[in-house]
Parts: C-alpha cells; structure tokens; sequence
C-alpha cells in the first residue's frame, strides 16, 4: 500500500500539461520557494531545492500561513492556464508580450513579473484595477491568441 502523501503542485503541474509537466512543476516550486524566501528567509536556508523543493517534502513541513501561499500560487496556476491555454512559452516569455506597456511596472514592481507565466499569480481583479476592463478584456484575449501561436 502507498502511504506518500500526493504532491499537490505537481498534480496540478500534471493537470494543465499532462504530456510534461515537469518544467511546469519546477517553476511552479521555484516561484512558490521564491515567494517564501521574501517573506520568511530562515525557513528557506537549509533547504536544498533538487531535494527537499522538487520532491515536496519541503512544503509538507511549513506552517499553514505559509503552506497557504503554495496552495493560493498553485490554484492561480490551475485558473490562469485553464482561462487561456497551455503553451510551455508561457514560462520565458517576457511581459511585454502580451502586456500593455501601462501594465507593465505595476507586475514588475508588486508581483515580481517577469515573465507571462508570472501572470498566473496574479488576481484577475487586480487587472481589471491596474488596466481598466477594456484593457484587461484585451489582455486576456490577447494571451489567448498567445497560446494558440506559440503552442
């Protein structure tokens, strides 16, 4: 009987890019290890992120506050990609891509933007308050027609 717990960010990895999700659950990781770093840098100084990181034992052991940044950045992840398509640019493509020039150093700046992918982090609301619902109606479109270029 398998007793190991199932790690949930690669499921969900495994649920937007079924055929290889493993670059996708690596940057899904390093973003959330990122996002903890910030916020509580003694809980990431010894871990090793090949070991502790990618097997998700790391996240098994933080406390719920921080165990809820995993959970809000691997639902945004699922959101996004379900909203506009899966394509693996998504991961390197820069900002200004598919971004209005108005919204890029508010991403930059408040969410650590850099690349599309980063965008799945992000509250669809708050593009609505950073662009206007014009411009955040076109931006989704926009990532849409994205996706089906660079897929």
């Amino acid at each position: 009987m398998n007793t190991s717990i199932p790690d949930p960010i690669r499921h969900a990895a495994m649920l937007v890019n079924p055929e290889t999700p493993d670059a996708l659950e690596r940057r899904i990781k390093q973003d959330i290890f990122d996002s903890i770093s910030r916020i509580k840098p003694d809980v990431t100084a010894n871990a090793d992120f090949d070991t502790d990181v990618m097997s998700g034992t790391f996240f098994q052991h933080l406390s719920p506050p921080l165990q809820g940044i995993a959970i809000a950045r691997t639902e945004g992840v699922l959101a996004f990609y379900n909203r506009v398509g899966w394509s693996s640019a998504f991961l390197e493509a820069p900002l200004e891509s598919c971004v209005p020039d108005t919204g890029l150093e508010p991403l930059r700046e408040r969410y650590h933007a850099r690349t599309l992918h980063d965008l799945a982090y992000v509250h669809p609301k708050h593009f609505v308050k950073m662009l206007g619902k014009a411009e955040a109606a076109s931006l989704w479109e926009s990532l849409k027609r994205f996706t089906g270029q660079a897929s």
